[in-house]
């Protein structure tokens, strides 16, 4: 394992809420280049299934109530699966109870395919786009998060409260589950990723902010601003070669 840069942040409006931010992942030039270039996840190229295609899975009852009511919104006029949707709804609950988009033809029912009026992509992602509003707005939370990955901790504090602590780093295959190790290609391990113009914690502002709030963004930045100024190069986001 190569080593990483971390700094530990404490929210300043609650010393119970504390978070650990992957320095070297932040400071990197990764950025989705979904339609510039991802080949996508599977065994074979597909740049229009990208990394939809194993469904989305909620991470809670909002998020769920807030995707699924979403279809009648987008329509047919966005949804390129609108009437399969409208019939038989967006979500499969798996074996063991947990619940995600559909897959419908490999990849996620919001998935828009190549030959659609929109062009290819996620249907919530262009209908955001299209009323200059943010993708997170409709996404399910997981989409609009990765690459960046939230786990949260529970410890007890010097004064004997539990303490939140919240790690923010890159989404990994393995955060996938077991599939993830079969993914043909994953872009947080690949260079053709790290080809953007700013740094992650600018590029991602916004899903930063809503991750951990406004306040901690703010330590964040400052700090990462200074750090990036510094003579000694932070250690750099370490890329694996499968």
């Amino acid at each position: 394992m190569l080593d990483r840069e971390w700094v530990s942040v404490v929210d300043p409006n609650d010393p119970h809420e504390r978070y650990v931010f992957d320095v070297s992942f932040l400071l990197s030039s990764y950025t989705c280049i979904y339609g510039r270039g991802c080949p996508g996840v599977g065994d074979e190229p597909d740049p229009v299934r990208g990394c939809c295609r194993l469904g989305a899975h909620y991470t809670d009852d909002e998020d769920r109530e807030r995707v699924e009511a979403m279809v009648e919104r987008l329509g047919p006029d966005y949804l390129q699966f609108y009437r399969e949707a409208a019939r038989h709804g967006v979500t499969a609950t798996l074996p063991g109870g947990q619940a995600r988009t559909r897959v419908r033809d490999g990849a996620c029912v919001f998935a828009n395919r190549g030959d659609w009026q929109r062009g290819p992509g996620c249907a919530l992602h262009t209908y955001a786009v299209e009323r200059g509003e943010h993708p997170m707005t409709y996404k399910p939370e997981v989409c609009w998060m990765v690459p960046l990955r939230r786990e949260i901790a529970e410890d007890v504090g010097d004064d004997g409260q539990p303490v939140s602590i919240t790690t923010i780093t890159s989404f990994e295959r393995g955060a996938w589950g077991p599939g993830g190790a079969d993914f043909g290609w994953w872009c947080t391990e690949s260079a053709e990723a790290f080809v953007g113009e700013d740094p992650v914690y600018r590029s991602m502002e916004a899903e930063l902010r809503q991750m951990v709030g406004h306040a901690v963004y703010t330590e964040l930045a400052t700090y990462l601003d200074r750090r990036r100024s510094r003579a000694r190069k932070p250690l750099p986001f370490p890329l694996y070669v499968r």
